[in-house]
Formats: C-alpha cells, structure tokens, sequence
C-alpha cells in the first residue's frame, strides 16, 4: 500500500456474488496512474498473469519502453507491487502485479460508522482465503468422533469446542451447501481427503489428524509420553494446553490445503482455536500465504478454570 490507500472490499450483487479485496484510494492523483489506456492494459494483463516488464511487452505487443514507462508511473503510484524476482543473465528481473483486486476511490467524509466489520483483508485473507471460493466456504471441517474410535479407542471431548470456530468463519464466509462438517470416521470411510480440509482435534481423537502426523514439520510423539516435536526449533512441548496451528498443503490431493487446530490433549485444542479466533492479529502477522506453523499454548488469566487467553510459543 501506499499513501492514501487502505484495505476495502468491494462486493459486486448483479447476477453472481462477487468479492473483490481493494485498495481504498483517499487520493485520486494515486489512481490518475491507471487512468491512461495503455497503463490500464498493463493492470489487466498483469491481474491476469504476473510477469516482468520484457515479457508484458512482448504479451501485449507493444514498444517496451512504452510499456516501462507506465509500469514506472504505477509502481511510483502503490498500485502494482513486486511478487518474486527472476535471476536472469543480468540484473534479477521483477516479477509484477497489481497490489489489489480492485481499486475504490473514496470521497472524504463518506460512508457510515459500523461497530462490526466482517471483511477478509490483508494476512488473515491470505491465511483463510484458500479455504473459500467466491466467499462461500470451500472446505470440510472435520471433527473427532464422539464415540470410541480409532487406534486409541477415544471418543473426541474437543469436538463441541469446534462451534467457535464455526462462529468465526461465519462472519467472513457464506455457507456451502448441505453440512459443511464430516466426522473423521466419515472422511476415511468416504475418502473426503482430497480437498480442503479444516481439522479440528490431535491424532489420539481424530484419524485423519492421525494420518496427515507424519507429513508434518510439527508432529505429534508419542514414543515414550506424548508431547509436540518441531524439526523447525528442535524444542519439544508436552503441556496439556499447548496447541498447534498448521496451514499446510493437502499431502492427498494437489492445489489442496489444509487447516490443522489440534493440542496434545483437548485444553490444547481449544488454545489452537483461541489463536484463530480471538488473537487473529497476532497469529497472521506478516503473513503473505504459503504454509504456516504456529504453537501456541492456552493460559487461564482469571483464574475461573478456563482458557481465556493463549502464548504463542513458536
């Protein structure tokens, strides 16, 4: 971002709902940069595909100091920005797109005061944003089943604690469908692992927590007691309220994610959930997307026996 501008959201109700994440321009001498035609051209092809400057000019099949100096006049305005950088046979080249979806200009002044805002911006969109398509949920939630199951005969107790979660995508997304939820024992049986899934519960209650352990940076020991291990830090926790946070790629299904909220026992998990949910700030800063670990432990602040507060350990 750059001056004037700030997250928005612009939400197109003709025909098929549509959300696009803006930049909210307070300046119009930014947005006189995307005014001329060429330079518009420039921010659709490069919504369309990132690339670097050379490249774009043989796309759009124009002079490429043309092409240079409106990309210039762009990037000095905030709205394109670098994604990546190629190593070339010289200098690295810069890989460009536009910093937003869409662009507003605001009139001072205008609008409404709103005590409540339901907007995905900046890191947690990059965080939750996999998980949704065209703002309706794209994913399971998958819970533990409250029967005795699995290679540890448990019955999930951190399941019921999952209605925070639901509550908390419920301000920023649609509802799918039919249930958005599946017990672990329906996915296995049905083979719901390939596609995106967010799961509730560590692999004593869940088994398809069990299944994706192995596979992850963080992982579940229960060689000799059961505690979290980071290959990451090298530290291991064995806590009763620590949790784990993990946005990782679905090991079953390519272009897959999946969301991981799980403790070594159950006062774990419903740290995991409070990270998301009520310390969502701290738990995405500087996130830009990609796979994600945070371990957290629960607190208990009053004193009244239940979690209320969390620590993120790593």
């Amino acid at each position: 971002m750059t001056r004037g501008m700030r997250d928005a959201t612009v939400v197109e109700s003709r025909g098929t709902r549509r959300v696009s994440y803006a930049a909210l321009l307070a300046d119009p001498d930014v947005l006189a940069a995307a005014t001329h035609p060429m330079a518009w051209r420039i921010l659709v092809e490069l919504a369309k595909a990132p690339d670097y400057p050379s490249a774009l000019a043989k796309r759009m099949r124009a002079h490429e100091q043309k092409v240079y100096y409106h990309i210039n006049r762009l990037r000095r305005a905030g709205l394109l920005r670098v994604v990546r950088e190629e190593q070339g046979q010289g200098a690295p080249a810069k890989v460009l797109a536009p910093s937003a979806e869409a662009f507003a200009l605001v009139l001072p002044g205008g609008g409404s005061a709103s005590s409540e805002s339901a907007v995905l911006t900046g890191p947690l969109r990059a965080f939750l944003g996999d998980f949704a398509r065209d703002g309706v949920l794209d994913a399971w939630i998958v819970l533990g089943a409250p029967t005795p199951h699995g290679p540890y005969l448990t019955a999930a107790r951190d399941s019921p604690y999952a209605a925070q979660l639901g509550l908390f995508l419920g301000r920023y997304f649609g509802m799918r469908r039919g249930m958005a939820v599946k017990l672990d024992t329906e996915v296995k049986a049905e083979g719901f692992e390939e596609g995106n899934l967010i799961i509730v519960g560590g692999p004593v209650a869940n088994i398809v927590s069990l299944d994706l352990n192995p596979k992850l940076a963080v992982t579940f020991d229960w060689s000799q007691v059961w505690r979290l291990r980071s290959t990451r830090t090298g530290k291991t926790y064995a806590e009763d309220t620590v949790g784990l946070v993990a946005k990782v790629r679905n090991p079953w299904k390519e272009g897959a994610w999946i969301l991981l909220l799980a403790g070594l026992h159950y006062p774990g998990t419903i740290a995991s959930l409070l990270a998301v949910t009520d310390h969502s700030d701290a738990m995405f800063r500087g996130y830009a997307g990609g796979e994600l670990y945070r371990v957290v432990q629960g607190l208990d602040r009053d004193g009244d026996g239940r979690l209320d507060d969390v620590e993120f350990l790593e």
